[in-house]
């Protein structure tokens, strides 16, 4: 993966709030907590876990915690999905929907930017799994480390 600074990684962020997200804790032993992205500053993310939000600083020097957004793969977009997609008014508004919708999209962060036209899962800030498959396997995991 090409280098995302912060600033990259929050255009990309505030792109999918109300999108749910997995943070692994990398100062406590892997802990894993999920979430709804629900804002984004300069330098943090706003994420709602348990109705409490917490804004989780974000470092270019270091990491606290990796932040993933969990997004389904275009592959599996609906046929009712593309058909509100193409009825929009503006065609322009097809990438904001699908976003919105919850689907990986290739990004672009500025003109000539390395990162252009990459899928947000390429680019390691998405994870295709759902909730129950991330917690089953954490479980999986922490039952294995512990034989």
């Amino acid at each position: 993966m090409k280098y995302l600074s912060i600033a990259n990684q929050l255009i990309i962020f505030s792109r999918y709030i109300g999108q749910q997200v997995v943070i692994t804790s990398l100062l406590n032993h892997s802990e894993i907590s999920i979430g709804t992205l629900a804002g984004v500053k300069h330098n943090a993310l706003a994420v709602n876990i348990d109705d409490t939000t917490r804004w989780i600083p974000l470092y270019d020097n270091f990491r606290l915690c990796e932040i993933k957004l969990l997004l389904k793969p275009l592959k599996k977009l609906t046929p009712e999905v593309v058909s509100a997609a193409n009825n929009l008014p503006v065609k322009a508004f097809i990438t904001p929907y699908y976003q919105q919708q919850g689907y990986d999209m290739p990004v672009f962060i500025e003109p000539g930017h390395p990162c252009n036209c990459k899928y947000v899962q390429e680019l390691e800030l998405a994870d295709y799994r759902t909730p129950a498959d991330i917690y089953r396997q954490n479980a999986l995991l922490h039952a294995f480390e512990s034989v």
